[in-house]
């Protein structure tokens, strides 16, 4: 499992092998390093850091290594969720007050934004890619919405009650 641990008072990303029972620093660095998630293949850690002055994406092996920079444009992109194929990366991306949420194509390094909102957030894609969940705010509640990974369908999924935060798919 990959997670963050502030072991010396700053985040960094860490694997701990569940055999074993051993965790591993995988990320140094004076920067925040957070919220990672694995590649579909296992093969790199995707996680958000600031090292570069703002949150961007960043991925790293499993075993070490110096981190490389995914995400090439925006001022803010974070919470990243990627999709079975591994080909993209969906997160928030936010210029000023206005977060909406993003694909990344890292084959051809370019964003697509797919929500018109200004404060979309925790993108999580569906197990196919098809889809992808986020949370989203209207007035002072947090509603759950979800919108295709082309942009083309977007739908408001309707809750009971409560503020939404945070969603993500089943396997």
């Amino acid at each position: 499992m990959a997670l963050t641990l502030s072991r010396s008072g700053n985040p960094e990303i860490y694997v701990r092998d569940r055999a074993t029972g051993r965790t591993e620093q995988i990320t140094q660095h004076w920067s925040i390093d957070t919220e990672p998630v694995w590649s579909p293949d296992g093969k790199y850690i995707y996680f958000t850091s600031d090292r570069g002055g703002r949150p961007q994406i960043y991925r790293v092996s499993p075993a070490g290594g110096t981190p490389e920079r995914v995400t090439l444009e925006g001022d803010y992109n974070a919470r990243a969720s990627v999709s079975p194929d591994g080909r993209r990366i969906a997160v928030a991306q936010g210029r000023g007050n206005e977060y909406r949420i993003a694909v990344w194509d890292i084959e051809t390094e370019r964003f697509s934004i797919l929500t018109p909102g200004t404060l979309d957030e925790s993108p999580s894609f569906a197990p196919n890619g098809s889809m992808i969940l986020y949370a989203t705010r209207e007035g002072t509640r947090g509603v759950l919405s979800a919108v295709s990974a082309d942009g083309n369908v977007r739908q408001r999924l309707i809750l009971s009650d409560g503020d939404v935060r945070e969603p993500a798919w089943s396997p």
